[in-house]
């Protein structure tokens, strides 16, 4: 007996098959694994060391933990520029040709760096006990590596949210993500300790990872593992995912209306 698979789900297996091709395009498995990996390994110890240079005893292990989880969620913020490039390259009218929802085509067309986030971060917490003296709960693997889905699912809804301002405004695309990178690293438990009140604190409890990274950096040292901060985490996830519908699909109207799709 045949079930009919439903459109909104057929659809998504098309941009996932698409998003796949494209990033094949993009790297082969030697620049991958000795261009992009290998770059984002040498970062994560770049922040240890000088955690360790300048730091208090254990600032370096807080350092590697915190820039190699960072990793998934900072993977996703990929997709705002590859959606610009989408108006850019002039394919982004044909994929709006689609019965499926524009949103939902959208996002199935960024979800390699959903992926791309997750290996790159799994595979430097793994390599963690190498790179730096700091020590990894290997049979909490499952649990860490849960909870980095989680984040960066959260930082994919931002990054979708971005992107609507992106379509609008395609050379504010580098702004947006470095800015949200630089504050995503200062607030939101990366660095330093997610802040405990005033204006600064009110910010980190709205953006992803802040609530997850304590339970993350728990999973990783092996001890229970809160549920509180990963609530959070999931309603901050649900919240910008609502920002990123509103905003992806009120561009992508704007746009069909004005004229300017093709725009460069």
């Amino acid at each position: 007996m045949r079930f009919a698979v439903p459109a909104p789900l057929r659809g998504l297996g098309y941009g996932v098959v698409a998003a796949y091709a494209d990033y094949r395009a993009m790297f082969t498995w030697r620049s991958w694994l000795f261009g992009w990996l290998l770059r984002l390994l040498c970062q994560v110890m770049f922040f240890a060391t000088l955690g360790r240079l300048v730091g208090s005893p254990g600032t370096d292990g807080f350092l590697a933990v915190g820039n190699a989880a960072v990793l998934a969620s900072f993977g996703t913020l990929g997709v705002v520029s590859s959606t610009v490039a989408e108006r850019r390259g002039g394919t982004l009218q044909f994929l709006l040709l689609s019965r499926a929802d524009p949103y939902l085509v959208m996002a199935s067309r960024g979800l390699y760096w959903v992926a791309d986030g997750m290996i790159t971060a799994m595979v430097a917490l793994c390599a963690l006990p190498l790179l730096t003296a700091r020590q990894v709960h290997y049979p909490g693997l499952p649990v860490v590596f849960a909870i980095e889905l989680l984040m960066a699912a959260s930082t994919y809804q931002l990054a979708l949210a971005l992107c609507g301002v992106s379509l609008r405004w395609p050379e504010s695309r580098t702004y947006l993500t470095a800015g949200v990178t630089i504050v995503i690293l200062a607030l939101c438990g990366v660095n330093f300790p997610t802040p405990a009140d005033g204006f600064a604190h009110a910010v980190a409890q709205v953006l992803p990872v802040s609530h997850a990274m304590p339970a993350l950096r728990a999973a990783v040292d092996g001890t229970p593992v809160p549920m509180a901060p990963l609530a959070g985490e999931l309603l901050v996830a649900a919240g910008w995912g609502l920002l990123g519908y509103l905003s992806l699909t009120w561009s992508l109207r704007h746009s069909v209306r004005a004229g300017t799709l093709a725009l460069h």
